[in-house]
């Protein structure tokens, strides 16, 4: 299957704004990213591609560039794009325990006590190049138990998942995403790895957690989102799925104090908070009788 063109847009904003950029630019569509050099390269597919993205896009840099670049747009064929970055990966230690492996390098030789994860990433986020998810998997190894029920939300590659079964998980395991692209590249990692029991299903959180979180007696949820999508989410969590703890990501570290206001709101307790470069990760739990109004559009 092919998927539609993608635009390139290149930043020149240096490499001491990139974690920013990412963080602002992932809230308003974009969905890959390359750093190269002083350049930040974003990715999103023609579609999304518009006059009101441009604005958006240059609205975004304004909150942290005092003079905003000028957008340079390249028409990229999928195809290109992809092998070009799949060439660029090599395995990655994400922990003493865990190192994930690219399926070009499946043979990469790792210690006998470590858990090698092979992924396939073509366009899907989850590679564990980026911050949060090495964030989500380290604090997942703290905070599982094999007979957690795991809801893995916005599942990207099935990193996730893969790591939480990996760890002896014992429980069937639903893994959701928005995007086709996704889901058909989470099974077929889930199959790289041997892994059984993971169910993956295009869905969207917003419009369908209400009815997927009675499916069953959620114990941990697993959401690498971003900033918007949790502020959505994070009250239909606490309101359908009352007793289950929460492992996010997807939050600049500079969203902190936003992030403790919802959580206190919701009655959730931030037990964990670890941070890498300019991202953090948060292990919430709840507390107490919920007594939050749910906002309606």
């Amino acid at each position: 299957m092919e998927k539609s063109d993608y635009v390139e847009i290149s930043l020149p904003i240096g490499a001491e704004h990139f974690d920013l950029a990412i963080g602002l630019l992932r809230q308003i569509g974009y969905e890959s990213f390359w750093e190269d050099g002083d350049t930040l390269r974003a990715y999103l597919p023609c579609a999304a591609w518009s006059p009101d993205q441009e604005d958006a896009t240059r609205a975004a840099l304004a909150q942290i560039l005092l003079t905003p670049p000028t957008l340079q747009v390249t028409l990229l064929p999928t195809r290109n794009w992809n092998a070009e970055w799949e060439a660029t990966l090599r395995p990655i230690q994400v922990s003493p325990r865990i190192i994930i492996v690219p399926s070009r390098y499946k043979t990469w030789a790792h210690s006998h006590h470590q858990i090698a994860i092979e992924i396939n990433p073509k366009m899907s986020f989850g590679t564990g190049y980026h911050e949060t998810t090495r964030l989500m998997i380290r604090l997942l190894e703290q905070v599982l138990s094999p007979h957690d029920h795991v809801l893995d939300i916005g599942t990207g590659t099935g990193i996730l998942a893969i790591v939480a079964r990996k760890l002896g998980n014992l429980n069937p395991i639903l893994a959701l995403d928005n995007d086709t692209w996704s889901i058909e590249n989470a099974k077929e990692n889930i199959a790289l790895n041997h892994c059984h029991d993971i169910e993956v299903k295009l869905l969207d959180a917003q419009r369908d957690l209400p009815a997927v979180l009675p499916m069953a007696p959620w114990s941990l949820i697993l959401a690498n989102l971003h900033r918007n999508l949790l502020e959505h989410i994070l009250p239909l969590l606490r309101q359908h799925a009352p007793q289950a703890q929460i492992l996010l990501s997807g939050i600049l570290k500079y969203d902190e104090s936003w992030l403790r206001n919802l959580t206190c709101q919701l009655q959730y307790r931030i037990d964990l908070l670890t941070k890498e470069n300019e991202w953090l990760c948060a292990f919430i739990k709840p507390f107490g009788t919920l007594n939050y109004t749910m906002k309606t559009e």
